[in-house]
């Protein structure tokens, strides 16, 4: 009987043994050890997880830049297109009114073309971009105009205004400009084709030879009626080029002017004076 027993309890003794061994160990989390441990794990077992995450967001953030990019320029582009077409509708409506007002000077500037000995100066040599171009040597650069002249003037200044109100040949319309200047000094429509060389020249960023253009306007024929849209032109250019005391000067006279120019010429003041 007690042999028995001392089995028995030994046998009981290997199966508490052996079922400890298997039993997973409690862990304490209150325990400051046992609680970092367990976060450490966590964070393992995360960190996959956030780095593909992070790189997601980065790439979804780098197509968002890439896109308001490409809408940015689509908005340049379509402000320079709007710019241009807002010059051009400018220089058309500019263009009618120079017609226009050219229909009703041409017959009184022609009749006095002459001075009042009937002999008036030769014309001076002209510069275009610093090449000097003289006048005809055919007779007509003693400014004597008669009645025939006076139609053929009209008909190669119609065909230079031409080229840049309907055929939009800005270049075209620069060189037929030079010609009729060239062709006819005593023209009354030289004025105009020096105002006109000068707007082209602006448009196509060209200041120097748009200085040169606007200055022949205003120096060579002062009381033109594009003398004082000149002076302001002139006063823009002046302004841009640093030379602020010329551009004030140029400016303050244009707004003693009527109409448009006056008004312009004032708010350029106000805004950069």
């Amino acid at each position: 009987m007690k042999f028995s027993l001392a089995v028995l309890i030994t046998l009981t003794l290997v199966t508490v043994t052996a079922v400890g061994q298997n039993l997973t160990p409690i862990v304490d989390l209150n325990s400051p050890v046992d609680a970092a441990a367990n976060a450490s794990a966590s964070l393992s077992m995360d960190a996959p997880d956030r780095a593909v995450d992070g790189q997601g967001d980065r790439y979804y953030q780098m197509q968002v830049l890439q896109e308001e990019v490409q809408m940015l320029r689509g908005m340049v582009e379509e402000l320079n297109y709007e710019l241009q077409q807002l010059k051009q509708r400018q220089m058309d409506d500019y263009l009618d009114i120079d017609r226009r007002l050219s229909a009703q000077v041409s017959g009184s500037a022609v009749s006095g073309a002459t001075s009042a000995s009937g002999v008036p100066a030769a014309p001076a040599a002209r510069s275009f971009g610093g090449e000097p171009v003289m006048p005809p040597s055919d007779g007509s650069a003693d400014g004597m105009v008669n009645p025939a002249d006076s139609s053929a003037m009209k008909a190669d200044y119609d065909k230079a205004s031409g080229l840049l109100l309907k055929q939009r040949d800005i270049n075209g319309a620069a060189l037929a400009f030079k010609q009729h200047i060239v062709d006819y000094p005593s023209s009354p429509y030289v004025p105009n084709a020096y105002y006109w060389l000068g707007e082209i020249y602006l448009l196509q960023d060209q200041a120097e030879l748009s200085r040169q253009s606007f200055t022949a306007v205003v120096e060579g024929h002062p009381l033109h009626a594009k003398a004082m849209d000149a002076r302001f032109k002139l006063g823009k250019i002046y302004h841009q080029l640093g030379e602020d005391s010329r551009a004030k000067e140029l400016l303050e006279i244009a707004a003693t002017s009527t109409g448009g120019v006056s008004r312009k010429a004032r708010a350029y003041l106000d805004n950069n004076f």
